[in-house]
């Protein structure tokens, strides 16, 4: 008799070496969990080569404190943050939530824009500031040195050197084969 292996909601049976056994009843489940942030202490800190907001200006231009970490530009120098505290002025500001309100990604982009984005909310429509100039670390660049061999000919050949039997191929060619 050959060894059938079942699943099911409610339990089923595995393989073992020398035999089968009950599975475990119940469903499985794992979830995948993203890269913990470690915590950060609600304070402004800068790093030696830097020790003052002026220094960081002189090395960046307008710093522009940014949370969007897919993008190119966001650059995270350590030992460097800001609190929103900081950024409004506001000494006696004190968040909910501190890990929410701790800028550590600053904009290394020359020149930015920022546009309002239309959202609506429960009936409600409310302009958004949002970045203009924001682009992901993916650039859409194709690296065509990828496409080389090893003697440094394209892969695939190039068009010259295509074989005679190719000709009458084209629509435009007076040699085609659609006699046109």
């Amino acid at each position: 008799m050959p060894h059938v292996l079942r699943y099911g909601i409610r339990g089923g049976m595995k393989m073992i070496s020398g035999g089968m056994s009950k599975a475990r009843p119940d469903i499985q489940i794992s979830f995948n969990s993203g890269i913990e942030k470690k915590k950060l202490e609600y304070e402004d800190t800068f790093p030696d080569d830097l020790p003052t907001i002026e220094d960081v200006k002189e090395k960046y231009g307008t710093v522009i404190w940014c949370k969007y970490t897919g993008c190119k530009d966001n650059k995270e120098v350590e030992g460097l943050q800001r609190t929103s505290g900081t950024v409004l002025k506001n000494m006696a500001y004190e968040p909910i939530f501190d890990q929410d309100h701790i800028w550590t990604g600053i904009c290394t982009r020359k020149e930015v824009a920022i546009k309002f984005d239309e959202v609506r909310t429960a009936g409600a429509k409310v302009k958004v500031p949002s970045c203009f100039t924001a682009s992901s670390k993916k650039s859409g660049h194709v690296d065509f040195s990828q496409f080389l061999q090893s003697d440094g000919s394209p892969l695939g050949g190039n068009i010259e050197s295509q074989h005679v039997s190719d000709d009458g191929y084209g629509g435009l060619d007076s040699n085609n084969m659609y006699g046109e």
